[in-house]
């Protein structure tokens, strides 16, 4: 359905071949007569259904189960002998952004095996989740309501998600596992027609999940809807989807991962079968792009107003009935029919959306953002939507609340003031020239605190609706009121980073923008600990301001992790060299000169600077830089690779070739790396 159950638990092991039990349990527990009733008792514990190696440990404790191995030689037999079962537990709601860090994780797993990117996403077969939830059409989910401020009525989309659904949860008890009175692992996995779990390849998961995004588009085709109930990345606006509103972030991430499916499409040039159901969509949302096309063909979208003109009123309607028959299709388990589709067929279909979602893109950047002392004319694009339905048609339902059901008929746009996740995540979507235009924009923004030399998570919010969400609680400066947000701050130093803006990057860091380089006194806390925000120079106590406030090990450590990656190692530690198809290894760090120091101190006598790290926890990596200049992504000269067995070996060149960089990536072969720059 396009999101995600939000509670992802730590997989399950299974061993379904009673004599692999037997076995496993008579090499743990010995051969001896006198072991037998450990050995039995084993062996129904392996065979007993789901199981995670903590819980096993324990059932053995409990039973009197000694082992004659060792845990870990234990524990890794029975790894390599289970089958292994992800598990998730839906939980209130779909956010909107969650999806959208997927491409990360793809992305860093290419990073380390690029030589297995065709089979990953081609071969591997993955399951659709089967939730309890499901998404209400606008028809369910559309209500007419009293305004805010007591006079009038409004449209609002109100409990967009059926938390639970009957149907699904009376199709899980057929998996009910009587022994634990819970539902067995396999409840978790939609199903054909046929009762068996339907998979797909994980190309065919990112073409269907960028199919439902696209067909979530809002009425102005900009950002994507958050009809899922949620909001994306920033939660404290959690009164925009009520708003009918829409996200331009979750829209660059969509564009990102379109790039990366006709990119691979092009290159590995495979022929996909996808579910019907999924064709069917794609038909749908074709066969109306096609008469959107000619309608707005010669579009000009400075003459466009904030009235949604009908064409794309139409179009809106069109596909969003398609995505909601799609999920009715499918609601239950999906057919287990198939059609292929060439890479012909998905080349010219990723390439039009791609057109079109550029159209809303250039929509977004004309409309611009609306706030205080913002009239929209700040090159920045605008991070939020929302529409108010100008005209409705009463289906004569009513929801839970006794509220009137409607049908949109005329929809009008409304804008928000600037904040900081918009221009970060299209600088993710753009090239460097581009990236580097929306960093100074933003730097000459109401977004940049001119005083702390850092960014705020939104523009001043003042005289802004209460209903976009609990930040307007909040005094401005204060939580998701246009304080410093350290996660999105740090994404946007991220981006930076990625974008190879070095010289910016490094001055934004030392001015104070990026731990440890704050002032101390101001952040009033431990330089290694991130904060959940920083109180701006907006909010109105002197004495607080670029305080931190909400330690915590969250997204602004983890942004600071990738952070860390791209200064070390860079961007893709593994490559293969295309005219040959070899694997090569290479660091390609992101170093200032005055990171780097002499064994010696200041006293060098001119021996090279240098400073280490460790490569995947184990390998000791040393730059040594001879030529005492800044390393900017700059090949090294040569490489010293120490292994463990005591040997080394000396390569020269910017590259560690295929036979050893493959011993480098299984880590426990490699000692040490000396790396030098000269």
């Amino acid at each position: 359905d396009g999101y995600e159950p939000l509670e992802i638990e730590a997989i399950v092991f299974r061993i379904s071949d009673k004599e692999v039990c037997d076995r496993l349990a008579e090499q743990a527990v010995g051969y001896a007569e006198g072991h037998r009733a450990q050995r039995e008792a084993l062996s129904v514990l392996l065979n007993s259904g789901p199981f995670r190696p903590g819980q096993l440990f324990l059932l053995m404790e409990e039973q009197n189960i000694e082992l004659i191995l060792t845990p870990n030689n234990f524990i890794d037999r029975v790894a390599s002998a289970s089958d292994y079962i992800p598990m998730a537990n839906y939980k209130s709601g779909y956010w909107a952004d969650h999806w959208t860090y997927y491409m990360d994780f793809i992305d860093t797993y290419l990073s380390i095996y690029p030589d297995s990117e065709e089979r990953i996403l081609f071969l591997e077969q993955l399951p659709y989740f089967f939730s309890p939830a499901s998404v209400r059409p606008r028809n369910r989910k559309y209500v007419l309501s009293l305004k805010y401020s007591g006079h009038g009525y409004h449209v609002r989309q109100l409990d967009a998600t059926l938390q639970k659904d009957d149907e699904k949860e009376n199709l899980k008890k057929q998996y009910m596992d009587n022994s634990t009175d819970w539902y067995d692992a396999d409840a978790n996995w939609q199903r054909d027609q046929e009762g068996n779990i339907f998979k797909s390849s994980v190309v065919v998961k990112l073409l269907l999940l960028g199919t439902i995004k696209f067909a979530s588009r809002d009425a102005y085709g900009m950002g994507i809807e958050y009809e899922g109930g949620k909001p994306g990345w920033n939660d404290a606006m959690n009164g925009l989807p009520g708003m009918i509103g829409s996200g331009m972030p979750e829209t660059f991430e969509l564009d990102i991962l379109l790039k990366f499916l006709l990119k691979v499409v092009s290159k590995h040039y495979r022929r996909v079968p996808v579910p019907i159901e999924l064709k069917t969509l794609c038909d749908a949302i074709n066969r109306s792009l096609r008469t959107l096309q000619k309608k707005n063909e010669f579009e000009d979208v400075s003459k466009l107003n904030t009235t949604v003109p009908d064409y794309l009123f139409q179009y809106w309607n069109e596909v969003a009935t398609a995505r909601e028959n799609y999920r009715e299709d499918v609601r239950l388990g999906f057919s287990g029919k198939t059609s292929t589709l060439t890479p012909e067929d998905l080349q010219w279909i990723i390439r039009s959306w791609l057109l079109e979602i550029e159209k809303g893109k250039a929509r977004a950047m004309s409309m611009g953002s609306l706030g205080d002392g913002d009239d929209g004319t700040s090159g920045i694009i605008p991070t939020y939507f929302s529409y108010n339905v100008k005209r409705w048609e009463e289906t004569g339902n009513h929801n839970e609340d006794g509220h009137p059901l409607v049908v949109p008929l005329e929809m009008e746009l409304e804008r928000f003031p600037l904040f900081l996740e918009g221009p970060v995540r299209m600088m993710k979507a753009v090239d460097r020239e581009e990236a580097m235009t929306i960093y100074r924009k933003v730097r000459n923004s109401p977004l940049r605190d001119e005083k702390l030399n850092m960014y705020t998570i939104s523009a001043s919010l003042k005289g802004q609706n209460m209903d976009i969400g609990r930040m307007m609680a909040f005094p401005s400066g204060w939580l998701e009121n246009q304080s410093v947000w350290l996660h999105m701050s740090y994404k946007l130093y991220l981006e930076m980073l990625r974008k190879e803006m070095f010289v910016e990057f490094f001055h934004e860091m030392q001015s104070g923008g990026i731990l440890p380089f704050m002032d101390p006194d101001s952040y009033g806390r431990s330089l290694m600990e991130c904060s959940s925000f920083i109180a701006s120079s907006a909010f109105e106590d002197p004495a607080r301001q670029g305080r931190g406030f909400l330690g915590r090990l969250s997204g602004s450590t983890a942004e600071f992790l990738s952070i860390w990656i791209l200064m070390f190692i860079g961007p893709d530690l593994f490559y293969i060299n295309e005219p040959t198809g070899e694997l090569r290894m290479q660091l390609l760090p992101a170093l200032p000169l005055w990171l780097f120091e002499s064994d010696q101190g200041d006293d060098d006598n001119g021996q090279p600077l240098s400073i280490s790290f460790k490569l995947f926890g184990m390998i000791t990596v040393t730059y040594y830089n001879v030529v005492r200049e800044d390393l900017y992504r700059v090949p090294p000269s040569r490489y010293v690779v120490g292994l463990r067995d005591g040997s080394t070996t000396d390569i020269y060149g910017p590259s560690i070739p295929q036979w050893l960089a493959d011993k480098v990536r299984k880590v426990v072969f490699t000692d040490y790396i000396s790396v030098y720059f000269e």
